[in-house]
């Protein structure tokens, strides 16, 4: 859990966040297939995180308040 909390801070913090998401995709697989799977959830990544839970059994909030 911590790297995603300071991969979140990274590209909180970058001049240009989309471009620090999208180098990180480039460098990391995890963050590509997060990625992908987000655009295959019509671009937008709070839904397509709330289906995932869902497929997945996870209460969203529990992860989220995790991140917090």
């Amino acid at each position: 859990m911590g790297q995603v909390v300071q991969m979140m801070n990274q590209v909180r913090s970058a001049s240009n966040p989309n471009a620090m998401l999208q180098m990180l995709a480039q460098t990391n697989p995890v963050v590509q297939q997060a990625m992908t799977y987000v655009n295959q959830n019509g671009g937008n990544a709070q839904q397509a995180f709330y289906n995932l839970a869902q497929q997945k059994g996870v209460d969203p909030m529990t992860v989220l308040n995790q991140l917090k």
